[in-house]
């Protein structure tokens, strides 16, 4: 899921990824109309070293940093700030590197600019951009930026320490409606399994029952916060709400990462507190190391088995006769008493194929 970031003080023998950067038209096009035809900067290696002697520790006057990947300690773009006095604000930038954007990379380097920004004295941030740039006014609005006005197609944002704070606990209703919206896709987002009067059930149906089955095993599972739980099974298949529902036997590598791509990239857009919660959630989810993590994924694979078991027969792939008396054993082992309700479910299963129905 979601990589981590950190702010990185560059050394003057750094210099490479910057000149890279500013070479590369893909991910200079954003500053075309200030260097066409293409947005690089001429002489990126002088402008380098104008930055390492005028920027770098010259806070709170300016500041610039490389965003670094926590994982491999990749350099995957830049943040800067610099005082205008006329106005009394510091006006800032945030650039990642193109081949490096749609990860969120953007909102957690521009959170990462502020919180550095209001340590070190700085009372106000500016921006301003095109109105048509669409990504750069959600990541900012996002951090808790407020618009200030636009004016020939220039939107100008501002944010303040306060705004910034309260933009970590606080979620406007508007922000809460949009989640809600993209949510509701499962609704209408179909799963390959069909209800036992025969009607396709929705991802929200299977999310929900999922949640219940937690909710119930409460006083089973002492030791495991439930809560936890069910806040994994209510959000886990959310990733559905931008690729749909594939099938857990046709589901390739690509599928998973593609699914995962388009989460972290609504997730990182999300008010903080959500996005933080979702971000650790996922993070966890996805090591299935916790006995949250474990219990939550072994509720979704035997939610599925339960549910071809009361589905008409005549609803299965053929290769489900199989797979219904194999699936999920071993994600359970770790657990009697889910191995004991897997063996359950097992029962059932043969029941039905004898029955035919």
């Amino acid at each position: 899921m979601s990589e981590t970031l950190e702010l990185y003080i560059p050394k003057p023998e750094d210099g490479a990824f910057y000149e890279r950067m500013m070479s590369d038209p893909a991910t200079m096009a954003y500053n075309a109309p200030w260097f066409p035809p293409d947005g690089c900067i001429p002489h990126p290696e002088k402008e380098w070293k104008r930055l390492c002697t005028d920027w770098i520790g010259a806070e709170p006057e300016r500041f610039y940093a490389y965003l670094r990947r926590t994982s491999d300690g990749a350099f995957v773009g830049d943040v800067c700030f610099h005082y205008t006095p006329e106005r009394d604000w510091w006006d800032m930038g945030v650039v990642i590197c193109a081949q490096e954007r749609g990860k969120g990379f953007g909102k957690q380097g521009l959170r990462l600019l502020a919180d550095y920004a209001f340590a070190h004295g700085v009372k106000r941030l500016h921006n301003e951009f095109e109105t048509t740039r669409d990504a750069a006014y959600a990541m900012h609005r996002a951090v808790g930026f407020r618009e200030t006005g636009t004016d020939g197609g220039i939107v100008e944002l501002m944010l303040t320490k306060e705004e910034f704070e309260k933009g970590r606990t606080h979620m406007e209703p508007r922000e809460f409606l949009d989640i809600l919206h993209v949510a509701e896709r499962l609704k209408d987002t179909m799963r390959h399994c069909t209800t036992s009067q025969g009607r396709r059930e929705s991802v929200a149906e299977h999310s929900w029952r999922i949640a219940l089955m937690a909710m119930l095993l409460r006083s089973e599972f002492p030791e495991v916060d439930i809560d936890k739980v069910t806040k994994m099974c209510l959000i886990h298949d959310l990733g559905e709400c931008f690729t749909g529902d594939i099938p857990t036997f046709l589901k390739t590598g690509a599928d998973e990462e593609t699914e995962d791509r388009l989460l972290d990239r609504w997730v990182a857009t999300l008010p903080e507190p959500v996005s933080r919660e979702l971000s650790a959630l996922y993070a966890e989810m996805s090591a299935l190391k916790t006995p949250e993590a474990k219990l939550y994924k072994s509720l979704d694979k035997l939610e599925a088995v339960i549910q071809h078991n009361e589905s008409p027969i005549g609803t299965w792939e053929p290769n489900e006769y199989e797979l219904n008396k194999t699936y999920a054993f071993d994600t359970v082992a770790y657990s009697d008493w889910l191995t004991a309700l897997r063996k359950e479910i097992y029962n059932d299963t043969i029941e039905k194929i004898a029955s035919g129905k």
